[in-house]
């Protein structure tokens, strides 16, 4: 009995074992945030904050993309407003 259950619960481990959170969808920290388009090369605008609050527009395309740059100070978060289609880059303050 003990070795059917081992048996059957060795794939479910090995499953967990490889997830990555590095590619999860969504803000990475650090600045970065990764889109997940499935595949169909879409854009998305997204609200980003920065360490005070204020809000920033930037549109991203499919990856990764690292918003910090373009932010003064350090990027707290960033999330989907619902915009899409939009011309990847950086669209200003809020």
């Amino acid at each position: 009995m003990v070795a059917l259950l081992g048996a059957a619960l060795t794939p479910v481990a090995d499953a967990a074992a490889s997830y990555d959170l590095r590619d999860s969808c969504g803000y990475q920290g650090w600045g970065e945030y990764r889109h997940c388009d499935g595949g169909t090369g879409s854009t998305v605008m997204l609200d980003v904050q920065d360490i005070w609050g204020n809000i920033y527009h930037y549109c991203v395309g499919p990856g990764v993309t690292d918003l910090q740059p373009v932010i003064r100070w350090r990027v707290t978060g960033a999330w989907w407003n619902g915009g899409v289609g939009c011309a990847p880059g950086y669209y200003g303050p809020e």
